[in-house]
């Protein structure tokens, strides 16, 4: 099912705009060429056409990231390259994106067949320069997703951010990804004040004409709300005491959106939750599909900000798409019409009644004992009711109902 969330202004949740950080204010200066190890020199005219026919060809393998253990071989990871591409040219444009994963994917092949690495070989590539401070960031944050991980380091040298494919880590500097302990910006387990302990880093003021609130619309498939929060709190380094205000909470089964809002953030943060989330995906699958390899999906748009903060109840309800499919009218047309048409002013003029399923009544279907009792005023049988022994109960939960039963014994 489809749900769009209504909030108080009557207001219907629908995921309308994707910004990029380029349609933010941000500016990427193009007129420098992209630098190269400067012990690679210009690629030979053999090397040049050796990635050419890579990347023209469909037909190189893909398997799961682990040794192969024939002669001493590894399989070439399973890397959806058009995706990574795709994700690196939202925050880098097309050209260097493309240039990017041609370089990782020549690496991965020449990883897979065994080739030397050659001190002549090209390590890494060097982005043109990128004046936006949240565009690094968010470059940063996409190297160091889960995928993206498994082949490839950023570090910085002289203001410009440099690719590295994995296999080359031993030949970074000390101070970048993981080799120089956790007092350097690469490494995932660096805090935010630098690896000192106390005190966070030091962040700019907020602007005094800015409104504190982020407020953004949530699309998600395949994955409740409180886990797509938890998620984009962590994939956008959010104050964990504060996350994202929601209004409601909204099923893992189905294709939702609803309206968050995040404590005065920048909305490039958020940004580079689509492209870090995403990458991660081996499908984009979502769907509610769960009886398979279905992977969530989540995405972030419509931002803008406001005084008003998101909160549980701020909500007026939710708008259901109900789409029937595969139904067979056949020569009753006319008259099946008819029913819908006068079932639909009946339902306008009468209502309809609310039917609820079992999931409303609880694990144990007694929370409508529990709710007769509040509304008699009897709250120590409420109490009661939730907590007395159940059945298909763990022998520890079991025992503590036994001894809350007990509990005025003697």
């Amino acid at each position: 099912f489809v749900v769009h969330e209504v909030d108080l202004n009557g207001n219907i949740a629908r995921l309308e705009s994707l910004e990029s950080p380029q349609e933010s204010e941000a500016k990427v200066e193009p007129a420098v060429e992209p630098a190269v190890d400067t012990k690679s020199n210009a690629d030979t005219a053999g090397e040049t056409t050796r990635k050419r026919k890579l990347s023209e060809s469909a037909d190189l393998p893909t398997h799961d990231a682990v040794a192969d253990g024939v002669n001493g071989m590894e399989k070439p990871l399973n890397i959806d390259w058009n995706s990574h591409r795709e994700n690196l040219s939202k925050l880098i444009g097309e050209t260097p994106a493309k240039e990017v994963v041609l370089f990782l994917e020549q690496n991965e092949h020449d990883k897979a067949n065994n080739e030397t690495k050659d001190d002549n070989v090209k390590k890494f590539y060097t982005l043109p320069m990128i004046s936006d401070k949240k565009i690094r960031r968010s470059i940063h944050l996409l190297i160091k997703s889960p995928k993206f991980s498994l082949m490839a380091r950023a570090d910085n040298q002289d203001g410009r951010i440099r690719i590295w494919h994995k296999r080359f880590e031993a030949y970074m500097p000390v101070d970048t990804f993981g080799r120089g302990g956790d007092n350097n910006r690469n490494n995932p387990k660096k805090n935010d004040n630098g690896g000192k302990r106390g005190g966070g880093a030091k962040r700019a003021p907020w602007p005094r004409d800015r409104p504190d609130f982020l407020r953004f619309v949530l699309y998600k498939e395949n994955i409740d709300t409180s886990s797509a929060a938890k998620d984009v709190g962590r994939m956008a380094r959010l104050n964990p005491k504060r996350g994202i205000g929601y209004a409601g909470m909204k099923d893992k089964r189905g294709i939702t959106t609803q309206f968050c809002s995040a404590y005065r953030i920048e909305k490039e943060q958020l940004l580079a939750v689509n492209a870090v989330h995403n990458a991660n995906a081996e499908s984009a699958a979502g769907g509610g599909n769960t009886s398979g390899k279905g992977s969530s999906i989540i995405t972030l748009g419509n931002f803008a900000y406001s005084s008003d903060e998101v909160k549980l109840g701020t909500l007026t309800g939710n708008r259901f798409d109900i789409v029937l499919r595969n139904i067979d009218v056949g020569e009753d047309a006319d008259r099946i019409q008819q029913i819908l048409e006068n079932s639909g002013h009946g339902l306008k003029k009468y209502g309809f009644v609310n039917y609820f399923g079992m999931q409303r009544f609880g694990k144990f279907h007694d929370t409508h004992e529990v709710g007769i009792a509040i509304m008699k005023g009897d709250f120590e049988g409420a109490v009661d009711i939730i907590m007395r022994e159940k059945t298909d109960e763990s022998p520890r939960i079991a025992a503590a109902r036994q001894q809350w039963a007990k509990r005025f014994e003697s």
